[in-house]
């Protein structure tokens, strides 16, 4: 299983295998060191039980698609339509917000799934059982403020 870990000094994005039982990594911009200790279920690729990070239980699932890029496609051809509506081209306008949204659909159909903790958004790949259910508002507002104080930010 990989696990992506954030720097909460810095934000950086720290990718490592969860391969021992628990590694220290150093961030690559800020130098901030994070001890990470890895359950079995995580090492054996089997499930999500427990954090490594911030020894966390709660977790939700999303797909593995950066959702900048997925806004920048559909921005993208809300200009382009513009133009054609612009013009007179409604059907031509329409049509491109149609495709983008087609093309859009599709690319996120193949995508894998991945797990995010609610509490430092570490994200989880691999082909483990999914079984975090989709991102709650409400959980979030009560865990996130919780670890931020944890690690100092807030």
């Amino acid at each position: 299983m990989e696990v992506t870990v954030q720097c909460h000094q810095c934000g950086s994005a720290l990718p490592v295998a969860a391969t021992d039982e628990s590694v220290q990594i150093n961030c690559g911009r800020c130098r901030q060191a994070f001890l990470l200790t890895f359950s079995e279920a995580v090492r054996a690729d089997r499930q999500v039980d427990r954090c490594p990070v911030c020894e966390g239980s709660d977790f939700w699932g999303r797909k593995d698609f950066d959702p900048k890029i997925g806004l920048a496609v559909i921005g993208i051809a809300i200009l382009i339509s513009a133009g054609f509506y612009y013009v007179g081209l409604d059907l031509v306008a329409y049509g491109i917000l149609a495709g983008a949204t087609l093309i859009d659909l599709a690319i996120y159909s193949r995508l894998s799934d991945l797990t995010v903790c609610y509490h430092c958004h570490a994200e989880f790949r691999g082909d483990y059982e999914q079984t975090a259910g989709a991102f709650d508002l409400h959980t979030a507002d009560l865990l996130e403020p919780e670890y931020e104080r944890k690690v100092g930010i807030r």
